[in-house]
């Protein structure tokens, strides 16, 4: 081992002359602070360029050089080209017999000057070092730009743009490179362009999709066989099973056969993250829906607006084309036609709207459902993820106005989706913007999963550590973006994965009563993605969670909530929620009992000397 591992060290290449190891080392902290106010910072962009002389003969590549300058004398001259008159082939090739020197080998790395960033690809070229710069973190993304830097000149060149992926060609003398769908072969210079693309359009091969099929069932049951978590494979036999299953791969007609296979092998496994995904597959162009972010009623005179589907008056993220300024449309507006088609009654309304998802379209409305007093509006219609969006904003935000209203005001509400991006976005936009609630609600009722929660819970759970008294303003607790409130959370049986994790720290924690249905049960994992053959792929379970006291995550079975409550749909159907009752009423018992109260600041202090001696008792 060449590092200690005090930093993150990976990627290491030996440079073409054996005399250097370079490598990406993750050692430029330089924090980023939040701009939200709550004094929490990352170290993104950290990656540099490390690299190590193998021997102690070999001088650091950032060494001194001298810059005095020699006059020739008359009649001399000096080596041409730049060339060591020293040398002989004899030199050359011994010379190139690598010699490492592994005593205190990490003690001779030096960081080469490249800026750092989100630097990986290294690959060694005579006399310079090639590596993919791929966009920093908070820079809005963009494609990776292909580097080198030169060891002579100490300088960092760009060689080209918008590079996918890139390889050294097995001469070690040019790069293949990947740019949008295009393929090419450049060198190590810079200001490169693909000029005359690799021919790919005639490339062909044969496929036998019995055999592909076969291998894809053999590569499935392989996998699990070298990845799953546990090497007994939970008890079952796996050798059996896969003679069991791959029998009927003679059976299968399309690949879509050869998934359900696939998944009914590795449920036998009765573990979750265990899934299949198709590869080649026939696929079909939908054409798709406009929407318009509003619910419909028939009337003898056509279709009108029953209700427009509204979020939260500060939610931009989508709304109803009506629900715009500038457009004088209103609920019980009759739409009369869109893009000059009237709609039918006979059909469902959107009928006529087939094949105008997010598109610019005219519709025609009126207020009394005739045409006389009809206006043409033009409009954006939704996507169906669009309408899908906008409905779902509009449930947390009713469900954030009935947890208000049940607790006098007291109480805030936070919904989250998941616990990938979608719900660190959430949890921090509905957390923050209602610290100054009292306490919380947590909803994670069909949270679809992503990461462990920890990160969720520290933000949650913050404790106070500090207080500030200022004369000109408000006296506040540090940190300030946090709330000392009681919390109760909502789970049911449609949250797994992270949806488990997360009702399973909050339960560790003691953070708050759990009101609902168990969740899911899938905590096998975290799971490993492998492609297959055909472009489709399996994740295949390493590990498994346990908890601090030795006990390993209920399988199959889910968090159980503290209090279980059945959502009656007799009851949801009169627009009450029994869930969201129950838990914001075991809340504000907490609350009643214990209110968070701020420390008041003491009297403040005579700080003259007299006043200190009598302090001190002089």
């Amino acid at each position: 081992q060449v590092t200690t591992g005090f930093y993150n060290d990976n990627n290491p290449v030996f440079s073409a002359d054996g005399k250097y190891l370079f490598y990406v080392t993750n050692r430029d902290m330089s924090a980023a602070y939040s701009s939200l106010g709550d004094g929490t910072w990352v170290y993104p962009n950290s990656a540099q360029i490390g690299a190590i002389a193998l021997s102690r003969e070999h001088p650091s590549p950032l060494h001194p050089r001298n810059d005095e300058v020699a006059a020739a004398e008359s009649g001399e001259e000096g080596p041409a080209g730049g060339e060591d008159p020293s040398g002989t082939d004899d030199d050359l090739e011994a010379d190139a017999a690598v010699q490492i020197d592994f005593t205190d080998m990490e003690s001779r790395l030096v960081v080469l000057p490249p800026d750092a960033g989100n630097i990986g690809n290294l690959m060694a070229f005579d006399g310079k070092l090639v590596y993919r710069r791929f966009a920093n973190t908070g820079s809005g993304g963009g494609p990776a730009r292909l580097m080198y830097y030169d060891l002579e000149s100490r300088e960092e060149e760009m060689i080209m743009a918008n590079v996918g992926a890139v390889v050294a060609t097995a001469d070690g003398e040019a790069l293949l490179v990947r740019s949008g769908p295009r393929f090419g072969v450049v060198q190590a210079r810079p200001g490169q362009e693909i000029d005359d693309a690799i021919p790919t359009d005639g490339l062909v091969m044969d496929l036998v999709p019995r055999e592909e099929w076969r291998q894809i069932f053999t590569d499935t049951w392989r996998r699990h066989r070298d990845f799953f978590y546990d090497p007994g494979m939970h008890g079952v036999d796996w050798e059996g099973l896969g003679e069991q299953y791959g029998a009927l791969i003679d059976d299968a007609r399309t690949r879509w056969d050869v998934t359900y296979l696939q998944s009914q092998l590795v449920s036998e496994l009765s573990a979750g993250h265990t899934y299949s995904n198709p590869g080649d597959v026939e696929r079909v162009t939908p054409v798709l829906t406009g929407y318009l972010g509003i619910d419909w009623a028939q009337a003898a005179t056509g279709y009108r607006i029953e209700r427009i589907v509204r979020p939260a008056p500060w939610d931009t993220e989508v709304r109803s084309p009506f629900d715009r300024p500038g457009v004088d449309v209103r609920e019980g507006d009759y739409v009369l036609a869109v893009n000059g088609a009237a709609l039918d009654p006979a059909k469902d309304p959107y009928a006529a709207f087939e094949g105008l998802s997010g598109e610019t379209v005219q519709v025609t409305v009126s207020r009394t459902g005739s045409g006389d007093d009809a206006e043409h509006h033009v409009i954006e219609a939704l996507t169906q993820g669009q309408e899908v969006q906008l409905r779902f904003l509009e449930w947390i935000e009713n469900n954030r106005k009935m947890v208000d209203e049940l607790s006098g005001g007291a109480l805030g509400y936070v919904y989250m989706i998941n616990t990938g991006g979608r719900g660190q976005l959430d949890l921090v936009r509905m957390y923050y913007g209602q610290l100054d609630k009292q306490g919380f609600i947590i909803d994670e009722r069909f949270n679809q999963g992503g990461q462990l929660a920890d990160r969720f819970l520290e933000l949650l759970q913050r404790p106070v550590v500090y207080n500030l008294h200022w004369r000109h303003g408000k006296d506040h607790q540090q940190p300030v973006k946090q709330n000392a409130g009681p919390m109760g959370m909502l789970i049911n049986g449609w949250a797994g994965s992270g949806g488990d994790g997360l009702p399973w720290a909050f339960q560790e924690l003691e953070a708050g009563p759990i009101v609902g249905e168990r969740t899911l049960g899938i905590l096998v994992g975290p799971a490993t993605g492998h492609q297959l053959i055909d472009g489709g792929g399996i994740t295949v379970p390493g590990a498994r969670l346990y908890d601090n006291d030795g006990h390993w995550f209920w399988e199959g079975e889910g968090v159980s909530p503290d209090i279980e409550v059945w959502d009656d749909p007799g009851l949801l159907a009169q627009g009450r929620v029994p869930q969201i009752e129950r838990v914001v009423q075991e809340v504000m018992d907490m609350l009643r009992s214990n209110p968070p109260v701020m420390t008041p600041a003491p009297d403040l202090e005579d700080r003259s000397a007299r006043g200190m001696q009598r302090r001190n008792g002089g």
